[in-house]
């Protein structure tokens, strides 16, 4: 499984982070018969308030919304993948680079915004900050947190890819022709960053390559990086077409095995594969997160423009005709969880768990009206008591999951746990300590059906 999971996130990733350009190297999976993936609904798009006053929202209990917005029968139909460039400086870690990867299936598209590093973001228990002080501060995590809060939209997937094989893929991939507009030339001693790039047509080694993508030391500052950043995936696109890449992958699969780190498992990996493969190139929109350079404080920044950053993640591509999108008629998104442990309980251990539990706040994190109440009749007859269920603060949960306070005593831990095993939850990211959950509190995803005919015979 992990060496299919790798070949998964090598496809992914050039698929995403490439633009989507690796057309012909799924015929290395040769397999005659494509994943069957089921059709998925619409999805919904909107503003949440979030978005304009993001201080507000990171203090919102168990990303709740409360009683009083109405829950929507919905179904997704995108996948987002967090996408960051890392780079080792004195012993750490941080994120040179920060995309989010947007993989449409209504609309037969994949989006990706780039938003520059130097972003003035609100940070989750840290306050107002630079994005990528988030990934410093509390990994990978906060940094997720960090751009939920800021876009509203789920970030369901992280791909990490870090800097240090970047040079050798390119050289591998045989360099790569780049016209640069003007000499770029800076030397970093601490971070061990030494760039001389002359103007002009350059065909660019590994090293060469990366001091490009990586200077930032012009009028422009990160956003230029981010053009030529953009600029040099662009490029890249079309060489990764070519039949030629097809005999490099062995040597590209060593590179990434040891430069990428993910949560996708290898089914999820491979779907996002097949869906970005079969979109046509004009179905691929690469953008920055619109601003303008600010300062606060003697620190300089990029102020982002909200809502024109929430128009550009909420828009469709314009529909392509269906000759463009033959072949794509099969290929969906929806990352149905595993169906949960249907084994009964006894009285006895009905009990023990019970007790372990005690009481728990549920969320609707499905969108489906009503299921919070349903849920709550259900423990409650169990004897759990239910003193809250709300709604989330978006309804795209794939799978329940369940959040505990973090500074509790063990007890609270333990309740957690006995939650999960009475709800069949197995895997160990959907029980997870969370600063902002005042209770153990349980969020209904869209496995919630099988949750309840896992629970319902309890009740009987």
């Amino acid at each position: 499984m992990r060496v299919l999971k790798i070949i998964g996130i090598i496809f992914m990733v050039i698929a995403s982070a490439v633009g989507g350009a690796a057309l012909r190297l799924m015929e290395l999976l040769n397999d005659p018969n494509p994943l069957p993936v089921p059709k998925v609904s619409e999805s919904r798009t909107e503003l949440p308030p979030q978005i304009l006053h993001p201080e507000s929202a990171s203090v919102t209990p168990e990303l709740a919304v409360g009683e009083s917005q109405k829950a929507e029968s919905t179904a997704r139909s995108t996948v987002n993948v967090l996408i960051v460039g890392l780079d080792n400086v004195e012993g750490g870690s941080r994120t040179d680079a920060i995309a989010l990867a947007i993989f449409d299936a209504q609309n037969k598209a994949l989006r990706i915004a780039s938003i520059p590093r130097d972003s003035r973001v609100y940070i989750p228990g840290r306050s107002w900050d630079k994005i990528n002080h988030a990934y410093v501060y509390g990994g990978i995590n906060l940094l997720r947190e960090t751009l939920v809060n800021l876009t509203g939209m789920p970030v369901d997937y992280f791909v990490k890819i870090n800097y240090k094989s970047f040079p050798r893929i390119v050289d591998i991939l045989g360099g790569v022709d780049i016209y640069v507009e003007k000499r770029m030339h800076y030397n970093d001693y601490s971070g061990k960053l030494f760039i001389n790039i002359p103007a002009g047509q350059q065909h660019m080694d590994g090293k060469t390559a990366l001091g490009y993508v990586r200077f930032r030391h012009d009028p422009l500052g990160d956003i230029g990086r981010v053009k030529r950043q953009q600029n040099f995936i662009n490029i890249m696109m079309e060489k990764v077409k070519t039949p030629a890449i097809l005999p490099k992958i062995p040597s590209i699969f060593t590179e990434l095995y040891e430069a990428i780190d993910t949560d996708l498992a290898p089914l999820e990996a491979l779907k996002l594969v097949q869906f970005a493969i079969s979109i046509p190139s004009d179905r691929i929109k690469m953008f920055m997160a619109p601003g303008r350079t600010g300062s606060s404080k003697n620190i300089s920044y990029w102020i982002l423009d909200n809502n024109a950053f929430s128009l550009q993640l909420a828009a469709k591509l314009p529909p392509a005709d269906s000759a463009t999108l033959e072949g794509t008629e099969n290929v969906e998104l929806d990352f149905t969880p595993e169906p949960v442990n249907m084994s009964g309980f006894d009285s006895e251990k009905i009990a023990e768990l019970r007790d372990k539990i005690m009481s728990i706040r549920i969320l609707n994190g499905d969108g489906e009206k009503g299921i919070g109440k349903r849920a709550a009749q259900i423990f409650q007859r169990i004897g759990i008591e239910v003193p809250y269920t709300g709604n989330a603060r978006h309804y795209d949960y794939r799978a329940s999951s369940i959040i505990y306070p973090p500074d509790g005593d063990e007890s609270v831990r333990e309740g957690a746990m006995a939650l999960a095993e009475l709800c069949g939850i197995k895997n160990e990211r959907l029980v997870q300590p969370d600063k902002r959950a005042t209770s153990l509190t349980l969020i209904l995803g869209h496995d919630k059906e099988e949750l309840f005919r896992r629970l319902e015979p309890l009740n009987s």
